[in-house]
């Protein structure tokens, strides 16, 4: 019997705990929906703070790679600047010594003209004295010795120039 009875009351007992209506709590819910919502939001605040975060890195990338790109373009017009200069140098030099070539060349006529007007007097003076049969063998050897020395002369005078035209040839 007091085993029935014990069974009873553990039956009743059990019957009367689930059969309990659980009472949820308005204020309990209200509570901890606005912890979601909070929760939720400080989650939004988060998220636009790291966009914000993001947008600004990006940002920050973009202006220095900006700033390297000016300094790549700054740099690139300074080797151009100085790529001209140089050229412009090496054309002002290369037309000095064209001129200076073209000045050779002009002086190395006037020598040759020059060393032809005295070859010619030497020439016609020796032949002037020598039909009046004023010079002595000596004489005569002395001034066929200075005429052939002035046609040297002229040889050597002629090859300069041809050097200094191909010096000028070759400028061009």
């Amino acid at each position: 019997m007091k085993i029935k009875f014990l069974i009873l009351v553990g039956l009743f007992s059990l019957q009367a705990t689930l059969a309990q209506e659980t009472v949820i709590d308005s204020v309990k819910v209200k509570q901890e929906k606005l912890i979601l919502e909070q929760q939720k939001a400080e989650k939004e605040r988060i998220k636009a703070e790291e966009k914000i975060l993001k947008e600004q890195q990006k940002a920050e990338k973009e202006r220095q790679k900006a700033l390297k790109d000016a300094e790549k373009a700054k740099k690139e017009a300074e080797k151009a600047q100085k790529k001209a200069e140089k050229e412009l140098k090496q054309a002002e030099k290369a037309a000095a010594q064209r001129e200076k070539a073209k000045n050779n060349i002009e002086k190395a006529k006037s020598k040759i003209n020059n060393n032809k007007k005295d070859l010619e007097k030497d020439k016609e003076k020796f032949e002037k004295l020598r039909r009046k049969g004023k010079l002595s063998t000596e004489d005569e050897l002395k001034w066929r010795e200075k005429i052939l020395k002035k046609e040297n002369k002229a040889l050597e005078l002629q090859l300069d120039l041809e050097k200094a035209q191909n010096k000028l040839d070759k400028l061009d």
